[in-house]
């Protein structure tokens, strides 16, 4: 066969991901993106945002915290638990995300990068102790 190779479909939603934060995002400082494939190969984007009707004053990095929708957050409202076969975000989940993965039964989440604002080790440490959920940096290509 002589035809183009084609991304894994975990390269796939990292970079589904991406371009979703990209295109969408309000935030000016911090774009997130996330991509859940689901069993049947269907696929469901979310990015950060503000809540429906809400405006955020994005300058203000301590009250936006307060207000934000997360990328994950925002994916995996669509979902019921057990029905995603693939997760990707753009950043490694925080904690509080961390709970929702965990209570929709995914036990495997790719993520490009850390954001720099925040240690990461709590997360790793709550995924892999208390949620038997696996981190694996997957960089965009």
């Amino acid at each position: 066969m002589n035809g183009r190779s084609r991304k894994t479909w975990e390269q796939t939603a990292i970079e589904l991901a991406y371009s979703i934060a990209e295109l969408r995002s309000e935030d000016p400082n911090t774009q997130v993106g996330a991509c859940i494939i689901k069993h049947n190969n269907e696929i469901l984007l979310g990015y950060n945002g503000s809540p429906i009707g809400i405006d955020i004053d994005w300058s203000d990095r301590i009250e936006k915290r307060k207000r934000v929708i997360h990328a994950e957050e925002n994916v995996l409202s669509n979902i019921k638990a057990g029905e995603c076969k693939i997760f990707a975000v753009t950043h490694l989940p925080c904690t509080g995300c961390l709970r929702i993965i965990a209570n929709k039964n995914i036990q495997t989440v790719y993520y490009g990068e850390v954001l720099h604002h925040w240690s990461p080790e709590e997360t790793f440490k709550i995924a892999k102790e208390e949620y038997g959920i696996e981190l694996i940096e997957l960089k965009r290509s």
